[in-house]
């Protein structure tokens, strides 16, 4: 039943992810045709900080109510998760007034290092404040597992992002029309109907009984639960973005807006494992038996359904930064080295989730210390030599130090892992798209060709079970289930010559 729930809950997320991916290359692209280099790499700048200052104004929140929200959602204690909404929520007030005085206690050296002014300022604000609570509301949704209209509220507010920010831009907004286009209609106008999603979740049917839980007790646990991974989050946070800083303040807005949109493309294709091991973790924190098998098959699943995809992506760089303009071909090299990162971030993130379920904090910790700390301190002592290059060499190499302290975490708890099932699904698709870039194939009959081929291959070696497809066709909509289910009935001999 839990593997039923964090299924359906991964597949709405995930479609919600892939709306966001689409959107944003659809934005990113006419970015790029409209404007310059230069008000994308400002405006990542921006970004930067927003999620930076904003990860200090959510408390590590999002974590520890997958914790406990989800436990108390998943056992039908709605009294109990609506206190931990509550707690949550007043807790994020206190964070955001926290940052925000922050930033303008900040703001004299933000303008000394960035000459960001005053007006940017106020716009790193707002980007704050809308990011936190967009955040902290999506993820009380993602601790529920009511995931279905997640999609539709990304369609709505990425729709009305992109025709705003664009409009604003050809108003001759700039870099301010562009942030608060993105601001008041994708993070305030999702956060707003995300709030009244979960004013449904949680109205109730019929009067609840008081919680037995003690204010006191549940702000404890959720604060403490959600410390352990405040720290690691905002290392993470700086991991990740300090690249487009230190890059920035190296190099300028021109190469920063190119590594910013190599950075989107993968956090794009990754989404497919932050949405897997996302909607996992309260339902983890939930099982009492089964954890460390039920982290396996998470891991293998997210490494069958992304490996095939970015290796076929990595040896058709050029091709891929093309599509926002010639200009951008200078990133193609820091896009294939961010790839490279793709299969340790897989592997960390499922042992991440397993040891936070645990509550394991010091180990969850140690596995984001591992991975950031290097970024971290490679970025000061790349950067300035090889531009962005020195950014995605230092993101890739944390990822792969990450890996291994996730290794030995994993070794320390007695999880299984069978690198013999892994091994393959990474060598059968570099093995393949290998073949089709060395005959000069064209990208996308490549690209195709390297995703359907890995996967029949896999299928006959049986890495890739019978048992997978059934339950993703299980957890689509019914129609489109009934459909699926009607095109393998056609082709059964031919599964079972595959499963023969």
């Amino acid at each position: 039943m839990i593997k039923n729930e964090v299924g359906k809950g991964a597949i709405y997320v995930y479609i919600q992810l892939i709306s966001s991916m689409i959107s944003g290359y659809i934005f990113f692209i006419i970015l790029a045709k409209i404007t310059t280099t230069e008000i994308i790499g400002i405006f990542s700048l921006l970004l930067a900080l927003s999620e930076i200052f904003g990860n200090i104004a959510i408390l590590g929140l999002p974590d520890g109510m997958q914790r406990f929200l989800g436990k108390s959602f998943l056992q039908n204690k709605l009294s109990d998760a609506r206190l931990f909404v509550k707690l949550s929520l007043v807790f994020l007030s206190i964070g955001i007034t926290s940052a925000l005085v922050l930033v303008i206690f900040l703001k004299d050296w933000l303008y000394i290092v960035f000459r960001i002014d005053d007006n940017l300022v106020m716009v790193v604000g707002l980007l704050v404040s809308s990011y936190a609570i967009y955040t902290v509301l999506y993820y009380i949704i993602i601790a529920t597992l009511k995931t279905k209209k997640l999609p539709i509220i990304v369609t709505i507010s990425s729709t009305a992002k992109v025709i705003m920010a664009i409009t604003l831009i050809g108003l001759g907004g700039g870099v301010i029309g562009l942030a608060l286009g993105y601001t008041f209609f994708g993070q305030i106008l999702s956060a707003v109907l995300l709030g009244i999603v979960i004013m449904q979740v949680f109205k109730p049917s019929e009067k609840l009984a008081k919680s037995e839980l003690k204010f006191r007790n549940a702000s404890k646990d959720l604060l403490k639960a959600g410390v352990a991974s405040w720290i690691p989050l905002l290392i993470t946070t700086l991991g990740i973005d300090l690249g487009t800083l230190v890059l920035y303040g190296a190099h300028g807005p021109y190469q920063s807006g190119i590594y910013f949109l190599t950075l989107a493309i993968l956090n794009a294709l990754t989404a497919i494992t932050y949405a897997i091991f996302t909607i996992s973790l309260p339902a983890l924190s939930s099982m009492e038996d089964g954890r460390k098998r039920f982290s396996w098959h998470t891991i293998r699943l997210s490494s069958i359904l992304l490996l095939p995809l970015t290796i076929s992506i990595f040896f058709y760089p050029d091709e891929i930064m093309r599509f926002f303009g010639n200009i951008y071909i200078a990133g193609s090299s820091s896009l294939q080295i961010l790839l490279l990162s793709t299969f340790p971030i897989i592997i960390s993130s499922g042992i991440d989730a397993l040891v936070f379920a645990y509550g394991r904090y010091r180990q969850a910790m140690a596995i984001n210390l591992g991975i950031n700390i290097p970024r971290t301190i490679l970025y000061f002592s790349l950067v300035p030599i090889f531009g962005m290059v020195g950014a995605a060499i230092a993101f890739t190499i944390g990822s792969i130090i990450g890996l291994i302290v996730s290794l030995i975490v994993a070794r320390r708890i007695a999880m299984k892992i069978s690198w013999k099932s892994l091994a393959l699904i990474l060598l059968i698709p570099v093995v393949i798209a290998l073949i089709f870039s060395n005959l000069n194939v064209n990208y996308i009959i490549g690209i195709i060709s390297t995703i359907i081929i890995s996967y029949l291959v896999l299928m006959k070696l049986n890495i890739v079970e019978k048992s997978d497809g059934l339950f993703i066709v299980g957890l689509m909509p019914p129609r489109i289930s009934r459909w699926l289910l009607m095109i393998s009935n056609r082709l059964e001999k031919v599964l079972d010559w595959f499963y023969g």
